[in-house]
């Protein structure tokens, strides 16, 4: 940290002088020991904790997860090569977006480089778009594609 030039005043330190030395001393003691180790788990967990929690929150109110099928190109809208998924989320508080990230769909079904469950997304996608194309011929009858959350990922 650099040092800040020395005062030529030769007049006595006031108090709040003292306070301005003593404060920039900690501080670049404080540094110094930062930098020497490392800091227990037991000090970084509650910046952990509380940073999910006010993670979930913006999640929980203002994000939006969206499947999307056209792109920006310049000024104009086109069709996008496939669907993809667009995750959106903004501070709650000044509606600031800090996370914006998109994914192809083919791209999400194939990351494990599992045949047996592309081919089970495959059917799941198979399905789904049945349940669209149901919803689409029967608008308003109550045949909504929102029925139940979809169950947890299994574990494994």
């Amino acid at each position: 940290m650099a040092e800040e030039p020395e005062d030529d005043d030769d007049s006595p330190l006031t108090a709040s002088d003292f306070h301005h030395v003593a404060q920039k001393q900690i501080m670049n003691a404080v540094f110094a020991t930062l930098a020497e180790s490392k800091m227990q788990w037991s000090v970084i967990e509650p910046f952990l904790e509380t940073g999910r929690a006010v993670c979930v929150g913006d999640f929980v109110e203002n994000a939006r997860i969206r499947i999307h099928t056209q792109r920006a190109e310049g000024e104009t809208w086109v069709e996008a090569e496939e669907a993809f998924l667009g995750i959106s989320v903004s501070d709650r508080e000044d509606n600031e977006e800090w996370l914006s990230e998109t994914y192809w769909l083919s791209d999400l079904a194939i990351a494990d480089g599992n045949r047996t469950e592309v081919e089970a997304v495959i059917a799941g996608l198979e399905r789904t778009i049945g349940k669209l194309r149901d919803w689409l011929a029967n608008p308003g009858t109550g045949g909504s594609v929102e029925t139940e959350p979809p169950p947890a990922e299994p574990e494994g």
